[in-house]
């Protein structure tokens, strides 16, 4: 059994008091406009940051990252920091910071605020659903629209994260015992697609105002990630049993990471 540490009154407090997760592309351009944005509109409220995205910034913009309204986050279980680990060791191409982005913006239910466009790309292969737009945004509408993407993951983040734990517990020990892949596949297949519908009703409901036509250029302004197809792809993959052993063995805590994360695209200028 893996244990659970975890300095809960941080998190706790953190929970209530975290508005986003910021993530932008360490190898980007410095969103240094984007980054003065937010500490100005959140005075007095956190924004998380993976602490491995941390690590993998340069020393010029990290001091940005270290002082408010910025929090350093790590995994509210050692159990979530082990499957980031299990996770990156079977799927080294995938930067660390991006897994434990999405992972974290799930446990503490918070959606993701992607600065720039550019680091925008980087997280494309996790996309689930996005909505392209060419309305514009004066600032009134990316604080709606910011609060809206909050309310997004709040809302089916329960649901949604049971359902996938169990499936992912049942299909690890199917493969696991009976080596049996093509049952396995198909579950997989179908909870992919279910989360991908729901991605599409959810985002195109709630953000339906930047259907409307303006004068920008067509561009993504909202996106929902998933990391179940990853998963998936690596359970599938015959002989990847470091990953099948550590699901087959979780506790329901794992669930924490596993939902369906909505992004906004801040780009200023």
């Amino acid at each position: 059994m893996h244990m659970n540490t975890v300095n809960l009154p941080r998190y706790v407090s953190l929970l209530k008091n975290l508005r986003a997760v910021a993530f932008l592309d360490p190898n980007a351009k410095i969103p240094a406009e984007e980054i003065r944005w937010l500490k100005r509109k959140y005075k007095y409220r956190n924004i998380g940051i993976a602490q491995n995205l941390l690590i993998a910034l340069n020393a010029e913009i990290k001091e940005y990252f270290t002082k408010k309204p910025f929090e350093i986050l790590e995994s509210p279980l050692s159990e979530i920091g082990q499957f980031v680990e299990v996770i990156s060791s079977v799927k080294p191409e995938v930067p660390k910071y991006v897994f434990e982005t999405l992972v974290l913006a799930s446990c503490y239910v918070n959606a993701l605020i992607i600065l720039g466009r550019e680091s925008f790309s980087t997280l494309k292969p996790f996309i689930a659903w996005e909505m392209k737009s060419t309305a514009e945004l004066p600032e009134i509408e990316v604080k709606r629209n910011l609060r809206i993407v909050g309310y997004a993951i709040l809302d089916f983040h329960d649901k949604i994260i049971t359902e996938a734990y169990k499936t992912l517990r049942e299909i690890s020990e199917v493969i696991r015992k009976a080596k049996s892949f093509d049952k396995a596949k198909e579950k997989l297949e179908k909870l992919i697609d279910k989360r991908r519908k729901m991605a599409e009703r959810d985002g195109e409901k709630r953000f339906w105002r930047l259907k409307q036509t303006g004068k920008e250029k067509e561009r993504t302004v909202i996106a929902y990630f998933d990391i179940i197809p990853l998963i998936s792809e690596i359970l599938i993959r015959k002989g990847e049993e470091k990953l099948i052993d550590f699901i087959c063995e979780s506790s329901q805590n794992l669930s924490m990471a596993l939902s369906l994360t909505p992004a906004f695209i801040l780009q200023l200028g």
